[in-house]
């Protein structure tokens, strides 16, 4: 054999060999972990609104036969004075189960001939679903137009500039009536007798049975609606007002629910948790539940609210045929990540 091919033959042993010494230095120990379908979901927000109307101590319910009139509350008997109202048993609106405002232009209001002396409530309900949030009241879109100036209004003994010489805004080529500024609305916080909003059913032993009941449990007031709101306090009125007694502005309102939250926390549940989540552990809610210290709405509690008004006796001829109509708005937004209340 030739020099060369010995050679040859000793470089291609080293090679062979080289090359099985590479493939042995990568055979470490080695293990895999892998997490398949991360996924981030966004949260939701959906508030839902019910009511329940009453007027001149009527409540508009529905019937068996799927129609709403005004009459007695369920599971009582009409008295000689409900029986002697001249709307017993009318058509009526203003009572609905929990839904999303606007798909049937449902109206809290709807009031064709209401007279001084007249007094109404609608008991809503507020409910949250999913997270906390920051709500409010809105009214807009306010108009009041005296639609004609009848011959009491305009008799020379009345004073009532506004059918001669209107001194307000001309809207729609009709002067600007009187009804508004001689309405009063307000509203308080239906919790009932137990701070807070427990929510629950008659087997509960949480069950409040005033709660959301639309009669406005104040001591003092004892049913007047003429009542000096400063009378109000945490011993003799267990619904503070949440919207003082007054006329509506003509360019609206707006109403922050958790200025009021936070006023009612302060006065019943300074010993509750901070952020208005109060259970027993077994899906029953315990004192001040839904009450947080910042105001939030709690996403689990619904919240009930008495909206009231009355025309009192003292108002005469003036507001004859006028009609106040307005939009009410409540709006929610996240709570978390959004400490300044940013809509």
């Amino acid at each position: 054999m030739s020099n060369i091919r010995k050679i040859l033959l000793s470089l291609l042993s080293i090679s062979a060999v080289a090359l099985l010494a590479f493939g042995a230095s990568r055979a470490f120990f080695s293990d895999t972990e892998t997490s398949t379908g991360n996924t981030f979901t966004a949260g939701a927000i959906d508030l839902k609104v019910d009511s329940e109307a009453h007027y001149n101590g009527l409540v508009c319910r529905e019937f068996a036969t799927g129609d709403f009139r005004w009459s007695e509350p369920v599971n009582t008997n009409p008295t000689l004075e409900q029986l002697a109202q001249e709307h017993y048993n009318e058509p009526c609106t203003g009572t609905w189960g929990q839904t999303d405002l606007g798909i049937t232009q449902q109206k809290f209001f709807d009031l064709a001939d209401v007279k001084p002396g007249d007094d109404g409530e609608n008991t809503v309900s507020l409910h949250v679903y999913n997270n906390d949030a920051w709500g409010r009241f809105i009214i807009s879109g306010v108009t009041d137009i005296d639609g004609t100036c009848t011959e009491p209004e305009s008799d020379n003994s009345v004073l009532d500039v506004e059918c001669d010489t209107p001194s307000e805004t001309v809207l729609n080529n009709s002067p600007l009536g009187e009804l508004r500024e001689n309405m009063t609305f307000y509203a308080w916080l239906d919790q009932g007798a137990i701070p807070g909003f427990q929510n629950g059913d008659e087997t509960s032993i949480n069950d409040d049975t005033t709660e959301g009941d639309n009669v406005w449990d104040c001591a003092f007031a004892n049913g007047d609606p003429n009542f000096d709101p400063a009378g109000a306090t945490p011993e003799n009125c267990h619904e503070p007002l949440v919207i003082l007694p007054g006329t509506v502005d003509q360019g609206g309102e707006t109403h922050n629910i958790w200025t009021a939250l936070v006023a009612v926390d302060a006065a019943y549940c300074t010993s509750a948790p901070a952020n208005g989540h109060n259970t027993d552990g077994s899906g029953d809610y315990l004192t001040c539940h839904g009450l947080a210290d910042d105001g939030r709405m709690v996403g689990s509690a619904t919240y009930y609210f008495g909206l009231a008004w009355f025309i009192p006796t003292t108002v005469g001829n003036e507001v004859q045929t006028d009609s106040l109509t307005a939009d009410l708005s409540f709006e929610v937004v996240q709570q978390r990540n959004n400490p300044t209340q940013i809509f």
